[in-house]
């Protein structure tokens, strides 16, 4: 078996691919990928998702010369599902996953820098080319190299490289959390603690409390993580006519950072932060794009909300951490705008276009 390293150019985070079977991507900063020769199995392209978050995911191949994009394929925490049926026929795919809106805190995404056409919903579409001037968002998928034959599967893991059953239990615990439950840690262990707080979410939901882990469970758990999130969080509102890509910054423990960038239909709303707002002080930027991307200009300005705190952004999806030294780092610079919530649990910021 051979093995090889390359880094893709994704700015703050760089994947390390090393070729050995399956894939094993990090999140942020440690990115990694592994892959193993394909044990004989059923003839599908698989998922499996060995991390602590629920995930969607997409692939994207090249088929008889037209390239193809398709999603999402949603996989729960320690298991496995099939996004390709069918013989491996190419000797490369792309893949992405982000974790689900329903966890708190960040969005986790396993990207790349080879960028290919997605829209929120379920997806297949041919092309990679001329993504937003054909009505489509994109997201950056990460090369694997594959041998054609019966099977392939790509596994998604974090840098604490959870086992599959570890995964399952880590990401019980993770969604008890994500619905106020308190627990001290998600450690993928199935201790005393995690057994009573899956018992007593089963009784608050009036199902039997027998404490078991199972694929209903996860259904039960997400679905109360989203009404949480409905109830806090920062969120941008986008009243004009034009698709929005917009940021935030905030402090956390580990010091600044910002992410983004958030797709904003018109008329729509979409959670930039999720969970209660811990701070009274947030920073946010947004800008406008019009049907060739180009920022659209009304009343002699760009339709661009920002400020003059300096963040670190970068064109692709990002969540980056530290505010200084951004151009050394191979970052942009961009000027973000402070917002004083009054330290209330949840804001909404509006988006509005002067007038002509």
């Amino acid at each position: 078996m051979g093995r090889s390293a390359a880094y893709p150019n994704e700015s703050a985070a760089r994947p390390r691919l090393s070729l050995a079977g399956s894939i094993a991507a990090a999140f942020a900063l440690a990115v990694s990928f592994l892959f193993l020769a394909a044990a004989p199995a059923k003839a599908d392209y698989k998922f499996c998702n060995a991390t602590s978050y629920v995930l969607k995911s997409a692939i994207a191949y090249q088929s008889d010369g037209e390239w193809k994009s398709q999603g999402w394929h949603q996989i729960l925490p320690g298991n496995c599902a099939p996004v390709l049926r069918g013989d491996i026929t190419e000797d490369m795919y792309y893949v992405f996953a982000r974790s689900i809106a329903a966890h708190k805190g960040g969005t986790k995404y396993f990207s790349g820098n080879e960028r290919f056409c997605t829209v929120p919903g379920d997806f297949l579409i041919e092309g990679r080319e001329t993504c937003v001037a054909r009505g489509y968002d994109a997201h950056h998928f990460t090369k694997v190299d594959t041998k054609p034959g019966k099977d392939w599967t790509t596994t998604f893991s974090e840098p604490r490289d959870y086992s599959i059953k570890q995964a399952k239990i880590a990401g019980t615990q993770r969604l008890l959390i994500d619905n106020e439950y308190k627990l001290n840690r998600v450690d993928g262990y199935d201790g005393r603690n995690t057994t009573r707080a899956i018992m007593s979410f089963q009784r608050s939901i009036n199902v039997k409390p027998d404490g078991d882990i199972s694929d209903a469970l996860f259904d039960q758990l997400i679905a109360g993580a989203e009404q949480n999130q409905r109830k806090a969080g920062l969120s941008f509102c986008n009243q004009t006519e034009y698709l929005v890509w917009a940021a935030v910054g905030y402090e956390t423990d580990r010091g600044p950072e910002s992410s983004g960038w958030i797709r904003v239909e018109p008329g729509a709303c979409e959670k930039a932060i999720k969970g209660q707002l811990k701070k009274r002080d947030y920073f946010t930027y947004a800008e406008a794009v019009d049907e060739n991307g180009l920022i659209p200009v009304i009343g002699g300005r760009e339709l661009i909300w920002g400020g003059d705190a300096p963040f670190c952004t970068k064109p692709t999806r990002f969540q980056i951490q530290g505010r200084e030294r951004c151009v050394e780092r191979g970052l942009d610079t961009t000027g973000f705008k402070r917002i004083d919530t009054g330290e209330k649990l949840i804001w909404q910021e509006t988006l509005t276009a002067p007038a002509p």
